[in-house]
């Protein structure tokens, strides 16, 4: 990330349950999304005079979607809420699709994987556009960071 540009996250944590018993394939998701996030991000607190960069923690409780924001000189730290129930469905879908995706490759069915995949794109295109819509009272995020929020968010709800 460039140091002039300071909307960014630099540091992300996740707070799953201990012994969380994840499946390969979306702990690697969860895994790439992290990685990717930490190499491009726009992100910005929605609040006068807050630069970043951030570090940020997530988990969610009770369908509520828990964002602790902290900027790199601690002069900002703040939890964010945001009910996610409305992300439920597509969370669901998302998870039969991934699901579907990996079996295919698994099983070498090379003819469907193409469809399949612009399949799961567009659940995935679709829950980060809900997640941008949920959250953008507290802070601001482009495209790319959303869907790799709305990954690490599927990770933690499944």
């Amino acid at each position: 990330m460039s140091d002039q540009n300071k909307n960014y996250i630099k540091k992300i944590n996740l707070n799953y349950k201990d012994g969380e018993n994840l499946a390969e394939f979306i702990s690697y998701e969860r895994q790439a999304a992290i990685h990717d996030l930490i190499n491009e991000n726009s992100f910005s607190i929605n609040e006068d005079n807050i630069e970043g960069p951030y570090i940020i923690e997530i988990e969610i409780s009770d369908n509520v979607l828990i964002v602790n924001i902290t900027n790199d000189n601690q002069s900002y730290s703040q939890v964010h809420r945001a009910p996610i129930n409305s992300l439920k469905k597509t969370v669901k879908i998302y998870h039969t699709a991934c699901n579907l995706y990996f079996d295919s490759i698994k099983k070498g069915s090379i003819d469907k994987i193409e469809e399949i995949e612009k399949n799961r794109r567009n659940i995935h295109n679709e829950g980060a556009d809900k997640l941008i819509k949920i959250t953008e009272a507290n802070f601001t995020m482009d495209h790319n960071t959303s869907r790799r929020m709305f990954t690490l968010l599927y990770s933690l709800y499944i």
